[in-house]
């Protein structure tokens, strides 16, 4: 018997595949600027998702809530769509990874404990390896790491019924630290 649960936990901890981008040339090695490639992918998922909503088709993997909204795997793409095109290798990484890696452990935290400090911390750590891999000053991985990790996992707590927290926990920590980036002169290393 399949086990859903078990396959859709591997596709989010798969996510971050979506970061050989930054490595593609300009032309995506098929002639069209990569950020097309992006736009296309997303275009191709809204599109069987609106057909999904339409005609109440039960998608394998799709939880009974998502049924009648839009689907947690398309708002997650969403993000990641968006972190790709407009923010820097870092930023989507440290978004990215920790949508797809602490989500899951923030899930678990909740039901057998330790959230929301062992979450924060793991977001810390990742956000914090990934700034001072970019070369960042310690201090400024460390400030961007901490930001980050708690407003990815404030943002991940509320249940918002439209909204997917795949979405949300990727975009507002990416907006909270393009925004830190622009009020304070750039995310520098």
């Amino acid at each position: 018997m399949v086990d859903a649960e078990k396959i859709r936990r591997a596709i989010h901890l798969m996510y971050p595949i979506a970061l050989v981008y930054y490595w593609l040339p300009p032309d995506a090695y098929i002639g069209v600027g990569k950020e097309y490639l992006v736009a296309a992918v997303l275009v191709v998922i809204f599109v069987i998702e609106a057909i999904r909503l339409v005609t109440k088709f039960k998608m394998p993997l799709i939880r009974e809530y998502e049924c009648s909204r839009i689907g947690a795997y398309a708002l997650g793409s969403l993000g990641i769509g968006i972190a790709l095109v407009f923010f820097p290798l870092p930023v989507a990484a440290v978004a990215v990874c920790g949508m797809a890696w602490i989500d899951p452990l923030c899930h678990s935290t909740k039901e057998g404990g330790g959230y929301p400090v062992v979450p924060i911390i793991a977001y810390f750590d990742l956000a914090a390896f990934f700034f001072l891999s970019a070369n960042y000053q310690p201090f400024n991985a460390i400030f961007y790491g901490a930001v980050g990790a708690v407003v990815a996992i404030a943002s991940e707590a509320p249940k918002i019924k439209m909204i997917d927290d795949d979405f949300i926990m990727t975009v507002v920590p990416l907006f909270v630290l393009g925004g830190l980036s622009f009020y304070l002169g750039g995310l520098l290393p």
